[in-house]
């Protein structure tokens, strides 16, 4: 195994490259190699991945249905269930309350697909972000006491709804919450609350999305009908929860969900069922969007998902739920349709607001956060921004804007090594309402504490920074160095093993060292493509997106970061390099 000193030259992407740090010498390595019978290069991935014992790689490697969790060691999930039981028997009204983002418009059809089938009155209410805003708002309980319910399921959020739980209680409405979001110190008056990141939760897995933890009540209640022998003695067909786990994949990766543990067997289920039994939904949007590639988190990520988004901040995210439960391969093409022009409306828009928010860099060029404020940029758009301007300043980012509202509210996003919602929790007495994940979350604020807000949370963020060395995305942190006879097809294919790729597993980084480059282009004026140059004569095509800027020297040997890919071509399969950085080698 090779390792290198940390360089103090300078990268083309003006990163820090992080050596691997696994501390796992060459004998171990071979040995795990040995035992799994991989090569010697995967077996350093797999060491930089924490995988060296053999039964906990080989579960790794494996995972199936087996290794999921009982749904019964979800605190909230058995006094969920009975109620839900008693609202199917008295034949109550329940009203699914979800949320405008993929995974509350999956997690909303999810449930009420699995209810109606049951034959409960069952409906669901998605807000609209402008006029019902987030949540258990005074304007969703108004809708909600007009409807005349007798029990509210909220899904991906309610946690800290404290207020709107209460108010539901004073007016005879039950509730009963399923979530994945941080709770708050106090806890909501409901029935049941159905959500792993609770302090006293047995359960052995936290980070399921929105989508996951509905499937796993739906389980639990399947569970509790099959042994009353509910569906024979009323004549209903049996609908087993695993028919929604292609929604529980689109929503876990399009939630950025960590794809470890049970995410990632779930994630794995659901993407087997999208590719060999794709449900009208996802007929029509491949057929519309001319989607013709395999089903893969990247496709969630960059096809799918922002156009089923683009209903919840630009659009009617009713026509979501519509679109997922359809039947109907003709209605799904028709509102897929739909979707596509009002995406196309929402990229319009955020480049917009992109530019203004842009401009405003400058002023954040010497802290270490970006905090972005613009009167009238639409909320609809403020996280897609937040999270590209981080990405493109390597800081934790903060957009801000007061559209229709006397608050100031927007949203947060950091690199996955940074918990921006821990630093909005240093700033707790500035702000009306906070809360989300560790890198992804919104808040408001009244507009004079902008002010306070700004120096305070930058800060926090310059502490963090000296605390552990960086909180943004200039670092490169690799798997592996590896040596050009260990670039195999074999080797690349073992990395597959590993996927499904996504938040907190991603794909494999390796490193190699004092290579050269030929025929460098540019394609779609923004990508780089060029050669490869190995030692043994043979030469393997690479590219970088988004890096036309590059000048490459013919002459140069360099160090080069990159993910290995296997491309399934016409004359069949080779090895291609999707490279994120480059150093002038020494």
């Amino acid at each position: 195994m090779d390792a290198l000193a940390p360089s103090p030259r300078r990268s083309f992407g003006g990163r820090t490259w992080i050596d691997p740090t696994h501390g796992h010498g060459e004998q171990s390595i071979r040995e795990i190699s040995r035992v799994l019978n991989i090569s010697e290069g995967f077996g350093q991935v797999l060491a930089a991945r924490g995988l060296m014992d053999p039964t906990e790689a080989r579960r790794f490697l494996n995972p199936g249905p087996e290794q999921m969790h009982d749904p019964a060691c979800m605190l909230g999930v058995r006094p969920a269930v009975l109620r839900i039981h008693r609202a199917l028997e008295q034949h109550e009204s329940i009203l699914i309350f979800g949320d405008y983002d993929v995974d509350g418009v999956a997690s909303t059809a999810i449930l009420y697909s699995y209810l109606k089938r049951l034959g409960a009155r069952v409906y669901y209410f998605i807000p609209d972000r402008l006029e019902d805003g987030y949540s258990l708002t005074p304007q969703a309980i108004e809708k909600i006491r007009n409807w005349g319910v007798e029990l509210v399921i909220t899904v991906d959020h309610g946690s800290t709804s404290v207020e709107g739980a209460l108010t539901l209680r004073r007016e005879g409405i039950d509730l009963i919450i399923t979530d994945h979001h941080r709770l708050g110190h106090d806890r909501p008056a409901a029935m049941a609350l159905v959500n792993p990141q609770q302090e006293d939760c047995a359960y052995p897995f936290a980070d399921l999305a929105a989508a996951g933890v509905a499937y796993k009540l739906l389980c639990a209640l399947d569970r509790h009908l099959t042994s009353i022998n509910y569906w024979d003695t009323r004549g209903i067909c049996h609908t087993a929860p695993d028919y929604y786990l292609d929604l529980v994949a689109l929503a876990t990766v399009a939630d950025m969900a960590p794809l470890l543990g049970e995410n990632r067997i779930l994630v794995k289920l659901g993407l087997d069922l999208m590719n060999t039994k794709p449900r009208p939904w996802l007929a029509g949007l491949t057929k519309e969007a001319n989607i013709r590639c395999a089903i893969a988190p990247s496709t969630i990520n960059f096809k799918i998902a922002p156009k089923i988004n683009a209903l919840g901040r630009v659009g009617d995210p009713r026509l979501g739920v519509q679109f997922l439960l359809t039947h109907s391969f003709t209605e799904a093409r028709r509102i897929a349709r739909v979707m596509l022009e009002v995406n196309r409306q929402r990229q319009v828009l955020e480049q917009e607001v992109l530019a203004l928010a842009t401009a405003q860099l400058e002023e954040c060029a010497e802290h270490p956060a970006c905090v972005l404020m613009g009167e009238n940029w639409h909320p609809g758009v403020i996280g897609s921004i937040a999270a590209r301007i981080a990405n493109q300043t390597g800081k934790p980012t903060v957009v801000l804007t007061q559209y229709r509202s006397p608050l100031v509210s927007g949203s947060a996003r950091a690199h996955d090594r940074y918990s921006v919602l821990g630093a909005l929790s240093g700033c707790a007495d500035l702000l009306e309402r906070y809360g989300g994940h560790p890198t992804a979350c919104g808040l408001a604020m009244r507009p004079e504490n902008l002010h306070d807000f700004t120096r305070r949370f930058n800060g926090i963020v310059e502490a963090d920074r000296g605390a552990d060395g960086g909180t943004g995305f200039d670092t490169l942190r690799l798997d592996a160095w590896i040596r050009p006879d260990a670039m195999s097809l074999q080797f690349v294919r073992e990395i597959t093993q590993l996927s499904p790729f996504g938040s907190r597993n991603p794909e494999p980084l390796l490193g190699i060292r004092g290579f050269s480059v030929a025929n460098p282009s540019i394609f779609n004026n923004r990508h780089l493509r060029f050669n490869v140059s190995c030692p043994n004569g043979h030469s393997i095509d690479a590219f970088a997106w988004d890096q036309c800027q590059w000048e490459l020297k013919l002459s140069q040997r360099y160090d080069i970061a990159f993910m290995p890919q296997l491309y399934e071509g016409p004359h069949g399969t080779r090895i291609q390099m999707k490279v994120l950085d480059l150093i002038p080698a020494v």
